[in-house]
C-alpha cells in the first residue's frame, strides 16, 4: 500500500481497546519499553501520600520499576506486544491482575486448517467456548494455573486467553490476548471472577484497526 492509498487495508494493522480506569500499558517493544515503564512507574507515584519522605518515595520507585521490568521481560519472553497492568491503588493496594497481548501466530505446513489449529490450542489449554468480539467468532479459553515448581509464587492462577483470527489476513493468523490473576489467593472466589469479567467487558471494546 502507498501512502497516497485512501482505501482502507484488508487486514488490521493495529487494535483498539478501552482500560478500566486506572490501568496503563507497556509497550514491550525493547527501543520504547523502559520509557512506557517509568510512565506507568510515575502515575503510580503520584498516588502516593504527599507527605511521604523522599527516600521512601525513591525505594518505592525503584522497586516498581524493578517488578514492572521483571512482569516486562516476561511477557516479552512470551512473545508479547504490549502487557496491560493497573496501576493506581484501590484501598491502598495495586489490583493482582494483568493481561498480555501477543504477537500473531502463523499457521505453517501443509494440510493446517484455521479451525483445527484454535481447537486444538483450546484442547490443550482448558474450557473453551466461541465468542463474538468486534463482529467476528474467536475463541475464549479459561483454566486455573498452578503456581511454578520452586518459584516464590504461593497462589494458583486464574487465565483467560482470547484467541483473535485476523480478518483479512492471505493465510490463518491469530492474535492472542491473556488475562491473569491471582485474585485473593483464591481462583475461584467471587473477587477473582470479578475480575475475569471485568477483563471479558474490556474485550468486548477490542476493535481492530486499519491503515
Amino acid at each position: 500500500m502507498t501512502e497516497q492509498s485512501l482505501t482502507r487495508s484488508p487486514v488490521p494493522t493495529g487494535f483498539n481497546l478501552v482500560l478500566p480506569p486506572g490501568w496503563g500499558k507497556v509497550d514491550l517493544h525493547e527501543e520504547v519499553v523502559n520509557e512506557s515503564i517509568l510512565t506507568l512507574v510515575d502515575r503510580s507515584i503520584d498516588q502516593l501520600p504527599k507527605d511521604l519522605p523522599r527516600d521512601d518515595v525513591s525505594k518505592v520507585r525503584m522497586e516498581l520499576f524493578k517488578q514492572l521490568r521483571k512482569a516486562a521481560r516476561k511477557a516479552s519472553r512470551a512473545n508479547g506486544m504490549v502487557l496491560y497492568l493497573p496501576v493506581e491503588r484501590v484501598r491502598g493496594s495495586v489490583v493482582p491482575a494483568s493481561f498480555v497481548v501477543s504477537e500473531p501466530i502463523n499457521a505453517t505446513g501443509a494440510g493446517f486448517h484455521s479451525n483445527q489449529v484454535v481447537n486444538g490450542v483450546a484442547a490443550a489449554r482448558g474450557e473453551s467456548e466461541t465468542v463474538t468480539v468486534d463482529g467476528s467468532t474467536a475463541t475464549r479459553i479459561e483454566r486455573i494455573v498452578p503456581p511454578p515448581e520452586k518459584s516464590e509464587i504461593e497462589f494458583s492462577s486464574r487465565r483467560v486467553e482470547y484467541i483473535l483470527p485476523l480478518p483479512g489476513s492471505p493465510f490463518p493468523r491469530w492474535l492472542a490476548v491473556t488475562f491473569s490473576t491471582v485474585g485473593d489467593g483464591k481462583p475461584d472466589s467471587e473477587y477473582s471472577s470479578a475480575l475475569v469479567d471485568l477483563f471479558d467487558a474490556v474485550m468486548m471494546t477490542f476493535r481492530w484497526s486499519y491503515a
